[in-house]
């Protein structure tokens, strides 16, 4: 499902003392399919976006149109319900909302206040719980017996059980240690192909979204500051300092060799391993000159 934002504004509050602008002038577009990253300081605006998406919260101008969704300011949605089948989302600590006696129960829950028969929930958990990297043996246990990042892979398994087309996720690595984080951030983009998903991901980690997106959003004070590739967003390191966002390590540390020994690499070099693998490169050319 194709996202077009057009000219989207947000008002907390709106016609108060308190009146806040928390969104302006939103254009975007997220073809179907596209691993999209959202950056942004606390208070850029990320959540107040993203709660569009599903008609959590309500245009004060302009629109959304999701698929053949519109949410169009001053005007109701209808289908409201139909469009949160399609667009999940993954909210930080997404453990925080499990409530059922056991894993199964929480998992199905969603897909049968939608109408999905039983049966079929169940034999949506039964894959989904195997999806997230636990066996069945979990889904008669209690979901408070386990540990934080395996009640997140619960959480997450819910919210695929409703199998969405669009996932949102809102700073899903939040409180994780880095082996939790890159275990998480791999199993959103395993589902992400997999599944052809649309991922919306939203974080404050410049690497995971150098590494995982196929376009990024910088968001600074409700409005959008930059978008474009990887590539085009960490090429200008002086646009982003002047947003007082940084580039990924290991765009840095590609910079400083290349300034070393005066050679040029791929802009795409993003990931360790790659940063690695150019490292070599340079090293070795130098050994033969």
């Amino acid at each position: 499902m194709d996202i077009s934002v057009k000219e989207l504004e947000h008002s907390y509050n709106r016609g108060t003392p308190f009146e806040r602008n928390a969104l302006k002038d939103i254009n975007l577009s997220i073809p179907s399919g596209t691993f999209q990253s959202i950056i942004g300081h606390t208070g850029s605006g990320k959540s107040t976006l993203i709660q569009h998406l599903n008609g959590l919260l309500k245009p004060t101008a302009g629109s959304i149109q999701i698929g053949d969704f519109l949410i169009r300011a001053g005007e109701k949605e209808k289908r409201l319900k139909a469009l949160r089948k399609h667009v999940g989302i993954v909210f930080q600590y997404p453990e925080h909302q499990l409530f059922e006696e056991t894993i199964e129960k929480d998992i199905i829950f969603g897909p049968l206040n939608f109408g999905v028969p039983i049966d079929e929930a169940k034999q949506r958990a039964a894959k989904l719980i195997k999806q997230v990297g636990l066996d069945e043996s979990y889904l008669e246990r209690s979901p408070f017996d386990l540990s934080g990042g395996q009640m997140r892979r619960v959480a997450i398994a819910g919210v695929l059980a409703m199998k969405p087309s669009i996932l949102i996720l809102d700073e899903p690595t939040a409180g994780l240690d880095p082996r939790g984080r890159r275990e998480i951030m791999g199993l959103f983009h395993r589902l992400h192909q997999e599944e052809g998903l649309t991922t919306i991901l939203v974080t404050h980690s410049m690497e995971d979204a150098a590494r995982y997106s196929d376009n990024i959003v910088i968001m600074e004070k409700g409005g959008i500051a930059l978008q474009g590739n990887a590539e085009h967003i960490f090429a200008d390191s002086d646009a982003l300092k002047a947003l007082s966002l940084d580039v990924p390590e290991t765009v840095q540390f590609i910079h400083r060799l290349e300034e070393r020994f005066n050679r040029t690499l791929p802009q795409s070099v993003f990931t360790l391993d790659a940063a690695v693998d150019a490292a070599l490169t340079i090293l070795q050319k130098e050994e033969r000159s």
